[in-house]
């Protein structure tokens, strides 16, 4: 027999008996229609702006030297601040998207990372770009908690990887473009690097889409705000209704939602009975996971000068190894709700570490690119991956904080990681950086694999636990 079939209107509409188990399961039963699509056209946008300006001090570091008369201890700090500021604002963002909200989250970090973006390029001195770099991070700490929660409390659990992963996939594509304006504006002159910060201007166009989002029913309901949280479903629905025709009857068991979202729980149950293997275990995940991006993301174009290859060689090779992060991120898509999250994710790290360790030893040409390539591919197809695991690991009312916790240890790691990076450089050679990649790529897979819970594709403990 097919599946009961129901309209919007015979869905439960009294907010009294509205809880966010069912709620979840009204937001479950909806096929990908147009606020879906909505939805996911403004995480694209913010992820574009999100990755690709990470990207940015790295592709000009060479420039910078020259330019601001830096050194590599100067650049160091400009990378550090920024990670600074992303651990800032993902921890006040994890506060405040618990208590204010996801979509005025995501859209107060849309504002400060474009406004701080523009005015870095206007910087006269690494002094001032250091600043500004830290002022950025912030509003990317609150983009990346911002979109990350929202996609995973609005989008049905079976398209939650999905959506996150179609998010990273086009979002990269803003670290490739990025990469390719900075290999045609650098070399033009002195100013040249200025335009690869100015260009994160651009992101003030998203903040007013960013405030016509509905807020997650799932949050208002946290937040014991049943008639609006009815409001945003009975809308999402209607128009999904009127798109698709009637919806299926919700299917839920509200004796295990109901038992936990009556209380608010205080950010000290991560680390309770419950929680603390989830959050060792994203926490160590993040740690190595951030060290290992900042390598490749920041530090490629460095290496490959280290290693023989000009300044515009380098880039040139950046530019096209990059392309590996844009189709590892498409192939997530077809994969992140076909695999279960942790068998995806030690497949992806365990070939990214041996990759890793190639990229340092090769002395071929075609294999220096092929290991860059694969570098960039599992790490980008691993990133929707983290980003759903976290989500998932979190009840809603701790989703925010727990996310930006986990987040924000790795953001910790990056502020360090320059400094360390460089003196090994410096001292040691990229030999070392190969080893000690590899071995933070293996550990990630370790962790998973004993800290990890065995869950199904349909990854639905946002509403378990």
């Amino acid at each position: 027999m097919g599946m009961p079939m129901s309209s919007s209107l015979e869905s439960p509409s009294d907010p009294r008996t509205l809880t966010i188990g069912r709620a979840g399961a009204r937001l479950d039963r909806l096929p990908t229609g147009p606020f879906h699509r909505r939805v996911l056209l403004v995480a694209v946008v913010a992820f574009v702006f999100e990755i690709g300006d990470q990207s940015a001090t790295g592709l000009v570091a060479a420039s910078l030297t020259t330019h601001l008369d830096t050194s590599l201890t100067g650049i160091a700090f400009a990378v550090s601040a920024m990670y600074l500021g992303l651990l800032v604002g993902s921890l006040v963002a994890g506060q405040a998207g618990d208590r204010y909200g996801r979509r005025s989250t995501l859209a107060w970090g849309m504002a400060a990372t474009a406004l701080f973006s523009a005015l870095a390029a206007l910087s006269p001195n690494i002094t001032t770009l250091v600043i500004l770099r830290f002022l950025t991070g912030i509003g990317l700490g609150a983009i990346y908690i911002g979109i990350v929660v929202y996609l995973t409390e609005l989008f049905p659990a079976r398209r939650r990887g999905l959506s996150l992963a179609v998010g990273v996939a086009i979002g990269t594509i803003g670290s490739v473009l990025l990469t390719v304006l900075a290999r045609v504006v650098v070399p033009m002159g002195e100013n040249g690097w200025r335009i690869v910060y100015a260009v994160g201007l651009l992101g003030l166009l998203a903040v007013p889409a960013c405030r016509r989002l509905p807020e997650s029913p799932r949050w208002l309901l946290a937040r014991g705000r049943a008639d609006e949280a009815e409001s945003v479903l009975e809308r999402i629905e209607e128009e999904t209704t009127a798109k698709v025709g009637p919806l299926p009857e919700p299917e839920t068991s509200d004796a295990a939602a109901s038992a936990h979202e009556a209380r608010r729980q205080p950010t000290s149950a991560l680390f309770g009975s419950t929680l603390l293997r989830s959050t060792v275990m994203l926490m160590i995940v993040w740690i190595c996971y951030s060290a290992v991006q900042q390598v490749t993301t920041t530090w490629t174009p460095t290496i490959l000068v280290l290693r023989g290859f000009t300044q515009a060689e380098a880039l040139s090779l950046t530019s096209l190894i990059v392309l590996g992060s844009l189709a590892g991120s498409i192939a997530a898509i077809f994969i992140a709700d076909r695999l279960p999250r942790r068998a995806g994710l030690v497949a992806f790290t365990l070939i990214a570490a041996v990759a890793a360790l190639c990229f340092g030893f090769v002395t071929n040409l075609a294999l220096l690119i092929a290991a860059g390539f694969a570098i960039y591919f599992f790490s980008g197809g691993a990133s929707p991956l983290i980003n759903a695991y976290m989500a998932e690991e979190f009840p809603t009312d701790l989703r925010a904080r727990g996310s930006s916790v986990a987040f924000s240890t790795g953001r910790l790691t990056n502020v360090i990681a320059p400094f360390t990076i460089a003196a090994v450089l410096a001292s040691l050679g990229y030999h070392a950086i190969a080893i000690g990649t590899f071995t933070a790529w293996a550990l990630i897979a370790v962790a998973v694999l004993v800290l990890g819970r065995r869950r199904s594709r349909k990854a639905d403990m946002v509403e378990e636990i």
